[in-house]
């Protein structure tokens, strides 16, 4: 196999080698299937321009819970897990050593010889989404796909967990041609992006937020007939929600007007609306405050960088 597996002494280990490449979790990113990171966010933290992800309690509870879906998974099918593919570890590509996967775990082909050829890939999921077996969502198939190919194997499963109620696996084969198009974008975003350090394009509000969290005064920069027209469309949409938002406070008054002190109205027995006065609270006045002891006032306040407001004209 033209393949290496390496088993970091430790997690903190196994990250630090997990910035020398691309690994399975990042692919959907790279080639726009991931709906949580795009291109230009993936780049900035290979550049270290930001920080790396943070571990969320839920990222912490999935890596844990690897253990339960894969027993899970093992008592649905009845196939074999590998007790070593457990833990953090590496199977880096020789020719393309940007290529590296991280199996959740392996396990071995029924009926055939133990044998490192003989294995498959088995990726495990905790998630909070009703999951389709037949309707896989695009970026675990990626992370799949990328799994296979990267470790020169032909056979995989991805079993989910659904909050913790709900158990499901689907097998999945490596298609080669879908994996030969991730190598490809895989390369140019490593040599383009990674060593040529050439910014991929934004192609989100948080991109643009990301690099340009400030404006230019003065600039104004000329748009493409695509932008205009999405200019346009938006405005005959305030246009029509202006309206409509017109109406609405009409026909809200409207039903108002028949509460009296009442705190519902109904019609036939069935009640329509109901209209009542909030619990009273304290709010801190700032304004008598500030007036009252100025200095104390001035120590406790801090300036807050402005966002970027979008006004139309």
């Amino acid at each position: 196999m033209s393949t290496t597996v390496i088993r970091p002494k430790n997690r903190a280990e196994w990250l630090e080698y997990r910035k020398s490449g691309i690994g399975s979790s990042e692919v959907a990113t790279i080639v726009g299937l991931n709906p949580w990171e795009t291109p230009y966010q993936l780049w900035r933290r290979k550049m270290g321009l930001d920080a790396p992800k943070e571990e969320t309690f839920a990222m912490k509870a999935g890596h844990y819970l690897e253990d339960a879906v894969s027993q899970f998974w093992q008592d649905a099918t009845g196939r074999e897990v590998i007790k070593r593919s457990t833990g953090d570890w590496i199977i880096r590509n020789n020719e393309r050593p940007y290529i590296q996967v991280s199996p959740d775990r392996t396990y071995w082909l029924e009926g055939m010889k133990h044998n490192s050829d003989n294995k498959g890939i088995l990726e495990c999921k905790t998630t909070q989404m009703a999951i389709d077996g037949d309707d896989l969502p695009k970026h675990w198939f990626c992370q799949v796909q990328y799994q296979l190919g990267g470790a020169e194997l032909t056979t995989g499963s991805i079993a989910w967990l659904t909050q913790g109620r709900e158990f499901g696996y689907r097998d999945l084969a490596l298609v080669p041609d879908f994996y030969g198009w991730l190598v490809e974008e895989v390369e140019r975003f490593w040599t383009d992006n990674i060593l040529g350090k050439k910014e991929p394009a934004a192609v989100s509000v948080q991109d643009v937020l990301l690099k340009y969290n400030r404006h230019t005064d003065g600039k104004i920069a000329e748009v493409s007939e695509e932008v205009f027209e999405a200019y346009t469309r938006l405005k005959e949409i305030r246009r029509d929600m202006a309206a409509l938002d017109k109406e609405k406070e009409a026909l809200e008054e409207r039903l108002k007007l028949g509460f009296g002190d009442a705190e519902a109205i109904s019609y036939e027995g069935q009640t329509l609306a109901t209209w009542k006065a909030a619990k009273d609270s304290e709010k801190f006045d700032a304004k008598a405050f500030t007036a009252d002891h100025p200095d104390l006032a001035r120590e406790y306040t801090k300036t807050v960088a402005g966002t970027r407001r979008f006004l139309l004209k």
